[in-house]
């Protein structure tokens, strides 16, 4: 029992605390009792992914190598450069995993394909990256399919659970920001607390059930449901105007609050706060349209996007086209990994946090014009094969593309994929 409760303690802890860098020791860690022919999964060192991982993986006999990601989450990371190829060479390096495995094939998480060149790690250590499930939840279903990914294991997920630890952790951190009112002002302060929380788990745990976010319509239905509940608490309490005006002030600004964090607090958005406030919306600032001349049909856009924002050709050609423009996160893993820079920019935006891919500022703007062309793609049927997105080239459609953030079509789960194919 008290194992249990130290246990839930820790976790409780890490969540709360989860924008704080925590590293754990690097190297490999045996799970189970593995040999030559174990499979090889890769993680940062961000202490609760790590934990986490080890215990999707238990009953496994595997390795899980850890490498350098300064004690944060590989997404984030990645995109600052601090979680590269270089990385991940040292890790295989220092581990003498070559000697160790008589395979040359490492699992890696597809949230650090923005940071980690897979071409380099193969020149330098001779591993190939595949890229597994895009979330830890999904792993066990992964392994159990004999290490293919099925389409719906390739679209971010935003769950629940994901969404209650968004709310707590970044409430918590804003909790703390204003802790020092408390020293002369503790009811005003743990009133202003208490309200923050409320609001967070509020917005993140009914998160699917509110409009998106287009011209403010999720932030202003969210603002006037919790209004509408603070006037009639204020009405049974018998509050004064003031002090009625006075904690509205208080809670339209946390909604505020929480629409901002929403630009980037999330895995389904990366937008930027002067984008917000003058459009209403967390679209990406990035585009993405592929030159036909330039894809060489690697398909590793398809394989790292979670999104579902590319399609392959398989009729009259075989090259990558770009079918969901608008659902773009702008994680930047198919800038990343296109071998050729065949990616342009329809915007000629970034917005400039992802670190780790050279020239990204001159890449995203240039001239796309003989690109237009390709727009015909947008919105265009798609169906599976062999795992991947095709493009249904006989019907082709100006239908509007899916919505932004809607899960891919439950038709596409069946299907597998083995990854880096």
């Amino acid at each position: 029992m008290m194992t249990r409760i130290k246990d839930l303690g820790w976790e409780l802890f890490h969540i709360f605390f989860r924008h704080f860098n925590f590293p754990c020791k690097l190297g490999l860690i045996n799970v189970g009792t593995p040999g030559e022919n174990s499979p090889v999964f890769l993680s940062g060192n961000y202490t609760l992914t790590v934990q986490r991982v080890l215990r999707k993986l238990r009953g496994i006999d595997c390795y899980l190598l850890v490498a350098n990601s300064r004690g944060s989450n590989v997404w984030c990371a990645a995109g600052m450069n601090e979680f590269s190829e270089y990385d991940v060479i040292d890790a295989i390096n220092v581990a003498n995993l070559g000697n160790l495995v008589k395979h040359r094939r490492i699992i890696a998480p597809v949230y650090s394909a923005p940071g980690v060149d897979i071409s380099a790690v193969k020149r330098e250590t001779g591993f190939n990256i595949k890229w597994g499930p895009t979330h830890l939840d999904d792993l066990p279903r992964f392994i159990a399919a004999g290490f293919k990914r099925t389409n719906d294991m390739f679209q971010v997920k935003f769950g629940l659970q994901d969404r209650l630890e968004q709310a707590v952790s970044t409430a918590w951190c804003y909790t703390m920001t204003i802790a020092l009112i408390g020293l002369v002002w503790p009811i005003f302060f743990f009133t202003v607390s208490g309200l923050i929380f409320f609001v967070y788990l509020f917005g993140f745990t009914l998160y699917p059930l509110f409009p998106e976010e287009r011209h403010w319509r999720r932030t202003l239905t969210i603002t006037a449901l919790l209004t509408t509940a603070m006037a009639l608490w204020a009405l049974w309490s018998g509050w004064a105007t003031a002090d009625f005006l006075l904690w509205e002030g208080v809670l339209v600004a946390v909604c505020l609050l929480m629409a901002m964090d929403c630009c980037g607090s999330t895995p389904l958005h990366k937008s930027t706060i002067k984008h917000w406030l003058l459009n209403g919306d967390y679209n990406s600032h990035f585009s993405p349209v592929i030159d036909p001349s330039l894809c060489i049909n690697c398909v590793q856009c398809i394989l790292v996007c979670p999104c579902d924002v590319f399609a392959a050709r398989r009729d009259a050609e075989n090259t990558v086209v770009v079918v969901k423009p608008d659902r773009c996160e702008e994680c930047l893993a198919c800038f990343k990994q296109c071998p050729t820079d065949a990616i342009f920019n329809r915007s000629g935006e970034v917005k400039g946090d992802v670190k780790s891919i050279p020239n990204l500022e001159v890449l995203a703007a240039r001239d796309w014009s003989h690109l237009k062309s390709e727009d015909r793609w947008i919105g265009a049927a798609t169906g599976l094969r062999g795992g991947l997105p095709i493009v249904l080239e006989g019907r082709t459609t100006n239908a509007p593309t899916v919505p932004p953030r809607r899960a891919a079509s439950e038709s596409a789960a069946t299907s597998l994929i083995e990854i880096g194919q």
